[in-house]
C-alpha cells in the first residue's frame, strides 16, 4: 500500500512510549500508559491513508477514461465488514483502479490499438494480463443463458482496445473510418457486436463543417451466447445487419423502420459434431475444438477484458449507457 506523503509523515512520528517513573523509593505505579490510544491513532491513520489512496485511484480512473471520449461509470465504493477484510479489499481495489488508469491512458494514446506499435501492444496487454489476476467476479458467465438482471456481463460495452485482426484491419479501410465499437449484451443470451463507421474524408474537415455533412452507418452482427464455464462464453452467429444512422448531419426519423437483420444459415448439431469431431453425447457448441467463444479475463461493474478464440486477440471495453446516436 503506497500512502500519500502527508499520511506517511504522520505515521513516521514515533508514538509516546509506555513508561514508568522511577523514584528514589522504586517504581511509580501511577504512571499512565497510553498504549491503547497509540494503537487507535495508528489504526485511524492507516484507514485515512487507504481512503486517500482509493480516492486518488478513482480520480485517475475517471480522468483516464475521459481521454477515450466515453462515459465510463465511476468505480464502485468498497464496502467491507471488518477491519481485516477492509485492509485486503482496499488494497486490491486501489491496485485495480491504478491499473485501469494506466490501461486507459495507454489505450487512448494508441487509438484503441489501431495505432499501436508492437511495443505499445506488449505494454498494454501486459497491463491487461496483470489486472486479470485481480478480477473481483469469479462467476462471470452467471445468468448468460437466461439473461437474468444480476448477470455480471449484462450491459452495453464500448471498445477501448483491441488486438484482434478481424477488427483492427477495418481501420485500414481507405474509404470509411471507424467510430464506436460495441458489444451490446443487454438482451442476454443475445449479444450484438456493433461497429459504427463514417466517411474518412469527414475526419479531415473542421468540426463545424464535418457536423454539417456528418453521415454514418452501423454494422451489426448478432450472436447467441452460451456459457461453457465460469469464464468462457460460447457464441453462435445468427444474423447480420446494416443501417444508416445519420445523413448530412441529420438523424433519421424514428418512424422510418431500420432494415431487418439477415438471418445466417445454421448448421445442425450432427454436422457440427462431424466438423469438431466430438461423440454423439457431447454438445458440439461446447467442444474444445469449437473456436467460437471468448474468455472473460476481467470483469467488474464498469470494465471488461476478454480474449477471443479465433482469430485470437484481446478486447478491453468500458460500460456505457447506450449506443451513440
Amino acid at each position: 500500500l503506497v500512502l500519500p506523503p502527508r499520511s506517511v509523515g504522520r505515521l513516521s512520528r514515533r508514538p509516546t512510549p509506555i513508561h514508568t517513573v522511577i523514584k528514589a523509593g522504586g517504581v511509580d505505579d501511577e504512571a499512565p500508559s497510553d498504549a491503547g490510544s497509540v494503537e487507535e491513532e495508528a489504526a485511524a491513520l492507516e484507514e485515512a491513508a487507504a481512503e486517500e489512496a482509493d480516492a486518488a485511484a478513482a480520480e485517475g480512473f475517471v480522468e483516464a477514461a475521459s481521454l477515450l471520449g466515453v462515459d465510463a461509470l465511476a468505480p464502485p465504493d468498497v464496502v467491507t465488514d471488518s477491519p481485516a477484510s477492509g485492509t485486503v479489499d482496499g488494497s486490491a481495489s486501489s491496485a485495480r483502479e491504478e491499473l485501469k488508469s494506466r490501461i486507459f491512458a495507454a489505450c487512448a494514446a494508441a487509438d484503441r490499438g489501431f495505432a499501436a506499435s508492437p511495443s505499445d501492444r506488449e505494454a498494454i496487454e501486459g497491463l491487461l494480463d496483470e489486472i486479470s489476476f485481480l478480477s473481483p467476479i469469479d462467476d462471470a458467465t452467471r445468468g448468460v443463458s437466461d439473461g437474468t438482471d444480476d448477470a455480471p456481463l449484462r450491459a452495453c460495452w464500448r471498445l477501448v482496445y483491441t488486438s484482434a485482426s478481424d477488427v483492427s484491419t477495418l481501420a485500414a479501410n481507405p474509404i470509411s473510418q471507424l467510430g464506436g465499437i460495441y458489444q451490446d449484451a443487454r438482451e442476454l443470451p443475445v449479444i450484438v457486436n456493433v461497429i459504427d463507421t463514417f466517411p474518412r474524408v469527414l475526419a479531415n474537415l473542421p468540426p463545424s463543417v464535418a457536423a454539417t455533412f456528418a453521415t454514418s452507418s452501423r454494422i451489426k452482427v448478432r450472436t447467441v451466447a452460451r456459457p461453457r464455464s465460469a469464464s468462457r462464453v460460447g457464441l453462435s452467429f445468427t444474423g447480420v445487419g446494416f443501417e444508416v444512422t445519420n445523413v448530412l448531419g441529420q438523424k433519421l426519423p424514428d418512424w422510418l423502420p431500420a432494415p431487418p437483420m439477415v438471418d445466417l444459415p445454421q448448421l445442425g448439431l450432427g454436422v457440427q459434431r462431424q466438423i469438431f469431431q466430438v461423440p454423439d453425447d457431447v454438445d458440439p457448441r461446447d467442444a474444445e475444438s469449437n473456436p467460437s467463444y471468448f474468455d472473460i479475463r476481467y470483469l467488474d461493474e464498469n470494465f471488461l477484458v476478454i480474449s477471443q478464440g479465433s482469430p485470437g486477440g484481446m478486447f478491453a471495453a468500458v460500460k456505457v449507457d447506450d449506443l451513440a446516436e
